[in-house]
């Protein structure tokens, strides 16, 4: 059985609406499952703290724990209604802290996005078993 590739998805949480911000986490989660990805939601915390409050650092520390043992860092980039990039202070540093670990970040601009990475990725991995020659791709 040949080890599947951990893929952390970072994306904004506090800007815009919550919900919709979870939501494209849990989209891009299903997307990765189907393509044979092992992939990691932060965002799904959400749930846990309706049900116990923690330090909103405690949650970050506790995800960067899972970042560092992820294979590669895919940042969805969110947009508001009116088309205008929502930033995320977390998800900029949560690439930061992959890039000073040397784990691949890739940036993506919607879920179509994702599913054309999802293929490209794996074409990548067959041939060099190691990740696209350019990281950040935007």
């Amino acid at each position: 059985m040949s080890k599947k590739a951990k893929v952390y998805i970072a994306s904004p949480y506090t800007r815009g609406r919550q919900a919709d911000n979870v939501r494209r986490q849990v989209e891009a989660k299903h997307i990765l499952l189907d393509h044979g990805y092992v992939p990691f939601a932060p965002l799904l915390n959400h749930y846990a703290e309706i049900y116990r409050h923690r330090e909103e650092e405690e949650w970050f520390q506790w995800d960067i724990e899972w970042l560092l043992v992820c294979d590669v860092l895919v940042r969805i980039t969110a947009y508001d209604e009116n088309g205008i990039e929502v930033p995320s202070i977390g998800a900029d540093e949560e690439v930061k802290i992959a890039m000073e670990n040397d784990i691949p970040v890739y940036v993506v601009h919607s879920i179509d996005d994702l599913k054309n990475w999802c293929i490209k990725f794996k074409e990548c991995i067959k041939i060099k078993n190691k990740t696209l020659d350019n990281p950040i791709i935007q």
